[in-house]
């Protein structure tokens, strides 16, 4: 028996069917639960925790006091003028949110079986074969479940479905190895150069991260780089990623330009976004990409 057939299951918050962003082609991007890293920038937040969460989306709330009477665990407290959730006593059962007349309240995270996510991407063949697309796995981070992300790559190779990966590699290097094997493509994020200011922003440092870059495969890794306004785009911080790739000999780069429609998906979880700030205009992404292509980096706008 191969082992993604043994439906080992995952945990994950979303199931893409026609992503066009996480690879070539037209993909089925699958969205890992749980990661190691807190980025102040975090474009998923409903990612980082390694459990199903509530989230509240208060725009549809009309405050009518159903979730109240539905919940035996005191989690909902409405009045008049607000709706506040008790989040210590939440169990993420899910009664509140099935019955929400308005659809305010929703579970992030759902398990799946390895089999059942390769056979979804096997019905997707034609769809594959035709744009030049496939599978990638993203997150959160995948490598928090890798055994689970280990089994749906092999049996997409099995099933002749192009495999693509997308991971922070802030784990040991024998967790990330058997992803990289199956995989036809792998994006690797690399944020900031200097440890302290790693440490800063994501919450851990970067040194098992720049460990595991320096193993990849060179013909099929692209480094991803967030570009964050005053944090990871400045002119010094891209410098030191891109000669860091010459240094290792990577040398395909996606700048991944500032996107602050982040900051709703915050508001789902009662939490602040910290980064307030205006995407990069296109004079600044041409300057940062003419970075990449002087130390002749092979460059792309994502």
């Amino acid at each position: 028996m191969t082992v993604w057939g043994n439906h080992r299951e995952g945990l994950v918050f979303d199931l893409d069917t026609f992503a066009i962003h996480d690879g070539p082609g037209i993909r089925m991007a699958v969205y890992l639960k749980g990661c190691p890293l807190s980025c102040h920038w975090c474009h998923s937040p409903e990612s980082r925790c390694p459990a199903p969460e509530l989230i509240f989306l208060r725009d549809r709330c009309t405050r009518c006091g159903t979730c109240v009477a539905i919940c035996h665990h005191g989690v909902h407290e409405v009045t008049e003028s607000a709706h506040v959730l008790n989040r210590v006593a939440c169990l993420a059962c899910g009664r509140c949110a099935e019955h929400c007349p308005r659809g305010a309240l929703a579970i992030k995270g759902y398990h799946i079986s390895a089999a059942e996510v390769v056979a979804r991407a096997a019905r997707m063949r034609p769809f594959f074969a035709h744009s030049g697309g496939g599978i990638t796995l993203t997150g959160g981070e995948i490598t928090a479940q890798a055994e689970f992300a280990a089994s749906v790559l092999e049996g997409c190779r099995a099933a002749h479905v192009h495999t693509a990966i997308e991971t922070s590699g802030a784990c040991e290097w024998s967790q990330l190895a058997p992803l990289v094997a199956h995989s036809d493509l792998v994006l690797y994020d690399l944020k900031l150069m200097d440890e302290a200011e790693h440490l800063r922003w994501t919450g851990v440092s970067n040194r098992r991260i720049l460990d595991n870059a320096a193993r990849l495969p060179r013909d099929h890794t692209q480094v991803r780089v967030p570009l964050i306004p005053g944090i990871t785009d400045t002119e010094e911080n891209l410098a030191a990623i891109f000669a860091f790739m010459r240094q290792v000999g990577l040398s395909s780069v996606a700048l991944l330009p500032y996107n602050p429609a982040a900051g709703a998906k915050y508001e789902w979880l009662d939490l602040a976004y910290e980064i307030r700030a205006e995407p990069q205009t296109p004079e600044q992404l041409a300057h940062s990409a003419e970075m990449a292509c002087r130390v002749g980096l092979h460059v792309a706008i994502n």
